[in-house]
């Protein structure tokens, strides 16, 4: 685990909700959805080696949806025949829309995963992925420019993880491996920016192996359409509805 990591998560415990973990995660583990004759399975191995260092290149997560992960996948097969497989990010819960168009695929773990949600197409592109934190950095444009200023090289290695969600602005910094790719300072100006994701105030993450973000025995998932965006509806782990534009 990362140090830096546990040590700033913990000076913030008071603001952050994580609880600790036994050891890390590590598991072999299979999920399966079903629908109209249409079988879409996903298989993941934590305890690969070559996991680690791929994570860690916090630049290059899109690896995790390339030839270079031979450790996590997802298939779509119709009775013997396979209509996709494609390399995937570690995860616990899968959903075929009513449409058979869209295949959903949501994670709890956190550990060395880089997405905690992928939606992928009938034809096997992937249509969304999404890393989830329980929480995230607000930050006002001269907040945001402050930012910049003071810390350049961080504000360049974060600048593709902002996100836009009822037309406000937020960073999704909190990632194992950024303090150290980004500073302490940088880490902690950011860090008195946290607030709550925006999808959901009761999200709860463990230090560094799993974030409860959605409802795991009753997800409810949908997709319909609103204003020409396509949104994916699902609820949280209180039943709290929540809206995600893909």
């Amino acid at each position: 685990m990362d140090r830096r990591l546990f040590i700033s998560l913990l000076a913030s415990l008071p603001a952050i909700r994580v609880y600790a973990d036994g050891i890390a995660y590590r598991e072999v583990r299979e999920v399966r959805a079903a629908r109209d004759g249409l079988t879409f399975h996903h298989r993941h191995d934590w305890s690969s080696p070559r996991l680690a260092p791929m994570f860690l290149d916090l630049a290059h997560h899109d690896k995790f949806l390339s030839d270079a992960n031979d450790f996590s996948f997802v298939e779509l097969t119709d009775g013997d025949r396979m209509l996709f497989r494609s390399p995937s990010p570690a995860l616990t819960h899968l959903w075929i829309s009513p449409d058979a168009e869209y295949f959903v695929g949501l994670s709890d773990i956190m550990l060395y995963n880089p997405y905690q949600l992928m939606v992928w197409k009938r034809d096997g592109s992937a249509r969304h992925r999404e890393h989830i934190a329980s929480h995230v950095a607000k930050l006002s444009a001269a907040q945001k420019q402050e930012f910049t200023e003071r810390y350049p090289k961080a504000a360049q290695f974060l600048a593709d993880r902002y996100f836009t969600y009822g037309g406000v602005a937020y960073l999704d910094y909190s990632i194992l491996g950024v303090p150290n790719a980004i500073g302490d300072e940088a880490w902690h100006f950011l860090s008195g920016f946290a607030i709550p994701h925006p999808y959901g105030a009761d999200f709860k993450e463990s230090v560094t192996n799993t974030i409860e973000w959605f409802d795991v025995a009753m997800p409810d998932l949908g997709i319909g359409q609103s204003d020409a965006t396509l949104n994916l509806a699902l609820r949280s782990p209180s039943g709290h509805p929540i809206s995600i534009p893909l």
